[in-house]
């Protein structure tokens, strides 16, 4: 009886144990089946411009290939990734593992899904990522890190500067320290100043990191001007004690500050200026060539003009306004513009040089240069005014009344016969016998010259050479005589003067005409003056053209300051030596 007993039992319980092993392995199979590629996160909930961490866990030892993160570029920036290998002991077992550490951040708000990977026939599990809106890092007492956001003032005219101040304060260690890029729509935005300092907040030491901007609304509007977000590392404690290099990893960390609004008020409808200047002070400044009163007539006189904007951008500075006088004339040069940065923000600068160049002897006056701005401070209209000075004007040293007669006088000589006051002519033989004899003489002078071209023309060249190196005037002395020509328009003088510099310019004594300069020139502005310089001087009066003695004399500063080398190139056959010299 106890044995068939015995027997029952043993029956009964092994169709159990049966079952119970077989869900047992069931399970580990599962579970080994499971482990084998998983998705984890470091946190679920993150806000928008934050990041996370993400690890992809394979259970094998791999040395080549990686899952395919594409899929996560559609709602992730993917700012990082690497591989970690990994090997334990558990029991007697040996564990490999291999680790893709991933940081996202998300590029909208909502649920966003991490996708599941494949690898190596596995695949991976999805998570879920909830997105919020970024919340500022503000003051909170004891924070071991928090920011600081300071809008000067609220509201601004357009084009007005605002300063916008960002504070970043730190109690710990940070490292791999960047801060995000400010843009703002529809303004210029500059950063201005940048410092780092320390400061006892609460009784607490802090590091700060304190940034400057400069913001120009172009338009009336509210200006939304965003947070910007702090990125670093900051060290885990535990791992500075480690003995290993490469167990020191910190953890990184965002901080965002606040968003401000900017009230933007249009121009005031009541001003009448010529161009929008909202600043807090303009200022004017001028530098002189020649500090005394007396200057020579013909001889340039520079003026350099500075005007400074605190508040204001050098870009946004206007031309100045200097007007045109019989008395002188003005050459202007390309303005200089800069801006100056500081924590008080932007102060531009507009700078700008004009030679004087007097027309006429005695005193001349310079008038005054006002410029009006808008007062930022006092919301009022305010003005801005160089003074005028006077000049005396003297002739040049050495010069004679006949250099320095307007050529006024040669445009006279055609309208003095058709005045109706003048008597008639009156026919005598003694008058036709002078007219007989000048004629004679005419023809008499035009033989001679003839012959003293061919002579000049045949002439030995070493016995010249040796003269006009004695008598030769510098180029400096000769082209100052083409600039006091030009600024009293003496237009004899003038042709005179450009041939005789020409000459010494280009070394050639057979330079006797403005056509053969220009075409040594070639510049087709030069001959086309030339040629109305000639006509006014030689022609009828209906066959003249205009001549801009300012033209002419810019064009030939120019063709000074190359140097007769491109002139020498074009017309280089006349300077070529013989290829078989003549021997005898």
């Amino acid at each position: 009886m106890v044995s068939r007993r015995s027997s029952t039992r043993l029956k009964v319980k092994h169709p159990l144990g049966r079952y119970v092993i077989g869900l047992c392995l069931l399970v580990l199979a599962l579970n080994s089946y499971a482990a084998n590629l998983l998705s984890e996160v470091d946190r679920s909930s993150v806000h928008l411009g934050e990041s996370f961490e993400l690890n992809v866990i394979f259970n094998q030892q791999t040395m080549f290939g990686e899952p395919d993160f594409t899929a996560l570029e559609k709602d992730f920036k993917i700012l990082s990734r690497n591989r970690r290998s990994q090997y334990s002991n558990h029991n007697g077992r040996s564990i490999a593992t291999t680790r893709w550490v991933l940081h996202l951040s998300p590029r909208r708000l909502g649920a966003l899904l991490i996708p599941s990977f494949t690898f190596k026939g596995e695949i991976s599990n999805a998570l879920e990522i909830n997105v919020s809106e970024a919340k500022a890092s503000t003051h909170q007492t004891g924070a071991a890190v928090f920011t600081e956001t300071l809008l000067d003032k609220n509201t601004v005219y357009v084009q007005e500067q605002a300063l916008l101040t960002l504070r970043l304060y730190t109690s710990v260690p940070m490292s791999n320290f960047t801060v995000g890029e400010l843009a703002v729509a529809a303004a210029q935005v500059l950063k201005v100043a940048e410092s780092q300092y320390q400061k006892d907040v609460d009784g607490k030491q802090y590091t700060v990191v304190e940034t400057h901007y400069a913001i120009f609304a172009e338009s009336s509007s509210t200006l939304e001007i965003p947070a910007i977000q702090y990125r670093g590392v900051i060290t885990d404690p535990r791992s500075r004690r480690s003995s290993s290099l490469f167990q020191q990893r910190g953890k990184q960390v965002f901080f965002n500050t606040e968003s401000q609004q900017l009230q933007v008020k249009a121009i005031p409808t009541d001003t009448t200026l010529e161009y929008w200047l909202p600043g807090a002070d303009l200022a004017l400044e001028e530098r002189w060539s020649n500090t005394s009163g007396d200057i020579t007539l013909g001889e340039p006189l520079t003026r350099t003009i500075t005007m400074t904007g605190q508040g204001l951008m050098g870009s946004q500075l206007p031309p100045l306004k200097i007007p045109h006088n019989k008395s002188y004339k003005l050459y202007p040069d390309q303005a200089q513009m800069e801006n100056s940065l500081s924590e008080a923000g932007v102060s531009g600068k507009r700078v700008e040089s004009i030679a004087i160049v007097p027309t006429q002897l005695g005193s001349i006056t310079l008038p005054d240069i006002a410029v009006q701005w808008w007062d930022t401070t006092t919301k009022r209209l305010r003005q801005t005014v160089l003074k005028g000075r006077t000049l005396n004007v003297l002739p040049p040293v050495g010069a004679t009344e006949l250099d320095l007669e307007p050529t006024a006088a040669l445009d006279t000589k055609h309208t003095e016969a058709a005045s109706p006051d003048a008597p008639p002519a009156i026919s005598s033989p003694i008058m036709s016998y002078i007219w007989l004899l000048a004629a004679g003489n005419l023809v008499l002078l035009i033989i001679a010259t003839i012959f003293a071209l061919l002579w000049w023309r045949n002439r030995p060249t070493d016995k010249l050479a040796s003269t006009t190196g004695a008598a030769a005037i510098s180029d400096k002395a000769l082209f100052k005589a083409i600039r006091m020509a030009c600024a009293t328009d003496n237009y004899p003088a003038l042709r005179q003067a450009i041939i005789d510099w020409a000459q010494v310019h280009w070394q050639r004594e057979s330079l006797h005409s403005l056509e053969q300069v220009a075409e040594l020139a070639a510049n087709d502005e030069l001959s086309a003056q030339f040629k109305a310089l000639d006509a006014r001087l030689y022609s009828a009066r209906e066959a003249q053209k205009a001549v801009s003695s300012d033209t002419i004399f810019l064009q030939l500063e120019h063709l000074r300051k190359k140097g007769p080398a491109s002139a020498d190139k074009q017309d280089g056959r006349q300077h070529l030596q013989a290829l078989y010299p003549k021997t005898s």
